[in-house]
């Protein structure tokens, strides 16, 4: 089938309100050309005013051909993840006790088949060609210009600790990325970036899955 984020809206508020009570917000829904796994949860998290404010991100891979039972099954093992972030509990793994009696229930309840891991064997890539992915570093600087850079993931641990000690950088978070926007940009191992309007930036960083900012590495589950 074709998968589409309008899609896994319809489709997370269904099941939103079926199973989970209509208790979660909708997070914000991507697609990506991941090959092993077909779907991630994932959150940022800030202090404003002294609150932790935290963004939640479900990613669904269409790297693999596979019928729509299989993609909401993975949607509602991704939102099953979400619950137990969103909600601040405590389980005992990432796919823990917790997890489990919620997949458990979910399958029995209303006939699913959610699982800890699915097997794509048997299943096809999409013929959509081979696409590259790129670790990307985002800057928002003080001065209040966007800058982008591919970064050599080898010298990825260095430019870290570099943004940290540059005190005109008022933001920083890296990305990883499949958007072909980024393949003749050199994969740098020292700080040098491109300048491109807030548009851009803006349209950019939406479709790319935060790896690392200034609070650490970006929790995926």
């Amino acid at each position: 089938m074709q998968l589409t984020t309008d899609y896994l809206k319809r489709a997370f508020i269904q099941y939103n309100k079926e199973i989970f009570h209509e208790e979660l917000p909708l997070p914000i829904l991507k697609i990506s050309n991941a090959k092993h796994r077909l779907g991630s949860m994932h959150y940022k998290w800030k202090i404003v005013k002294g609150k932790e404010i935290k963004s939640f991100t479900i990613v669904i891979s269409t790297y693999y051909n596979v019928p729509e039972n299989i993609i909401e099954d993975t949607l509602i093992h991704e939102m099953i993840h979400y619950e137990i972030a969103y909600k601040g509990l405590k389980d005992t793994a990432a796919h823990g006790r917790l997890f489990r009696e919620k997949m458990n229930y979910i399958n029995k309840e209303f006939n699913r088949n959610i699982s800890i891991r699915k097997s794509m064997e048997g299943f096809e890539a999409r013929n959509m060609g081979t696409r590259k992915t790129y670790l990307v570093l985002a800057l928002k600087m003080k001065n209040g210009k966007k800058m982008v850079t591919s970064v050599s993931r080898t010298a990825a641990r260095k430019l870290i600790e570099d943004v940290k000690h540059i005190k005109e950088i008022a933001e920083y978070t890296f990305y990883v990325s499949d958007n072909p926007y980024f393949q003749h940009f050199p994969m740098v191992r020292t700080l040098r970036a491109h300048e491109v309007s807030n548009k851009e930036y803006n349209d950019l960083i939406a479709d790319m899955i935060p790896v690392y900012d200034k609070n650490g590495w970006v929790e995926v589950i």
